[in-house]
């Protein structure tokens, strides 16, 4: 009969095997793939030239940087760097900076992990009201609450102190913190902590052994936003931090630069010293970075 006659490409009914073509997807256009790539060159050549552009400077001397501004150096001057560190005092600069830069990173931790676990999980009176209002924070710069925020640390004992600024560098970056692993909380399924009742484990115990392993790439996009933010800040540093000795790494750059504002050699080492942590961090946590950007924002 006609109907049991082997078909073309069905191999367990005698047929030959063919080829089918799988089709994965539209090509762009030549012009469109070309537009695109020049794109992301311009991207990275401003995003990266002023980084190589500080490094050449930094390992010039000053009549090398006057008369040869954009290039590269025709010898360097490593002694720049041990110059730089002396007058600008960066030993101490980047001790503060990383103490209050550490103790912030763990106290937003510890505080926005149950608490946007809560939002995220749990049922209660007020909920949305307290998800509003760490997004309605998130809209306020510090700027604006600087006088009261200046009071209010005086009155606390605050000003110069490290432990101080710390806190309240975690507070600020408390309301982001939330938001971001709130996404992440949110993506995880029900039957996990069902689960993990049903074997006995209390709220803490479902929190800190079952969910939080399951949003470590959050925790990691929240660890890089704020140490972004707290080893770049000028404006709470200068605020809080009136002492020389307590001063963090953008503090001593701006006085370092008004001191030595004709050594711009020594400023640019001075600089990279202090982008190369950065750099570090995010070439070490890119992996993290990545997966957190990608993965916390698929439920909300």
């Amino acid at each position: 009969m006609a109907g049991n006659e082997p078909l073309p490409g069905d191999p367990a009914r005698g047929g030959r095997a063919t080829a089918t073509p799988i089709v994965h997807g539209l090509t762009r256009p030549l012009p469109v793939t070309i537009a695109v790539y020049v794109g992301l060159g311009v991207v990275t050549l401003q995003t990266v030239y002023p980084l190589v552009w500080v490094l050449f400077g930094s390992l010039k001397d000053k009549s090398g940087l006057i008369n040869n501004i954009w290039g590269p150096p025709t010898e360097l001057h490593l002694e720049n760097y041990a110059q730089a560190w002396t007058i600008a005092e960066m030993g101490t600069r980047i001790l503060n900076s990383v103490i209050v830069t550490a103790l912030a990173l763990v106290i937003v931790v510890i505080a926005a992990t149950p608490c946007a676990y809560a939002v995220a999980r749990l049922r209660f009176p007020g909920r949305s009201v307290v998800l509003a209002i760490a997004v309605a924070a998130m809209l306020i710069p510090p700027q604006v609450m600087a006088i009261p925020l200046f009071m209010v640390a005086r009155d606390l004992g605050l000003i110069n102190s490290l432990v101080g600024v710390s806190f309240i560098y975690a507070a600020t970056g408390l309301p982001l913190s939330i938001f971001i692993l709130r996404g992440f909380f949110l993506t995880l399924p029900d039957d996990l902590e069902d689960a993990a009742r049903i074997d006995g484990a209390n709220r803490l115990t479902i929190l800190f052994e079952v969910m939080l392993p399951l949003v470590r790439p959050g925790v990691a996009l929240v660890l890089i936003f704020e140490f972004i933010e707290v080893w770049n800040d000028f404006f709470l540093a200068f605020l809080l931090l009136r002492q020389p000795s307590v001063q963090t790494i953008p503090l001593g750059l701006v006085n370092f630069f008004q001191q030595y504002d004709s050594l711009w050699n020594l400023y640019f080492a001075a600089l990279a010293m202090t982008t190369l942590p950065i750099v570090a961090v995010f070439v070490v946590m890119q992996r993290q970075f990545i997966a957190g950007l990608t993965a916390g924002a698929v439920k909300g």
